[in-house]
């Protein structure tokens, strides 16, 4: 039988980093609702001015075949509504501005 519950914990690992090309980049591992066995890597990059989602990829099958997933919905809510990682996020940003900065400042 397949359970489509949620797992109580579906975030096994989150990480929040920036690369100059893409943005600030919000990964983790999210535990699959079908198989408890199995783990879903789930990237969300968010534009450093706005903080809005410019690209979102999941390795599960639903994203495959649909290009959208529970998965990456479940990131977006935590990004909105977890204060923690919104603190990391911001802080990633102000690294990002500065580098930015920095970078612009070389010419």
């Amino acid at each position: 039988m397949i359970s489509t519950q949620i797992p109580k914990n579906p975030i096994k690992r989150l990480n929040v980093f920036y690369t100059l090309g893409e943005g600030i980049i919000v990964s983790a591992d999210i535990q699959s609702r079908s198989r408890r066995d199995v783990i879903h890597y789930t990237r969300i990059v968010l534009d450093p001015l706005t903080l809005r989602t410019v690209k979102a990829s999941c390795d599960c099958e639903g994203y495959t075949f649909r290009g959208h997933c529970w998965h990456i919905e479940t990131l977006k809510q935590l990004i909105n509504a977890d204060e923690k990682i919104k603190e990391e996020v911001e802080k990633a940003r102000n690294e990002l501005m500065q580098t930015e900065e920095d970078i612009a400042s070389w010419g």
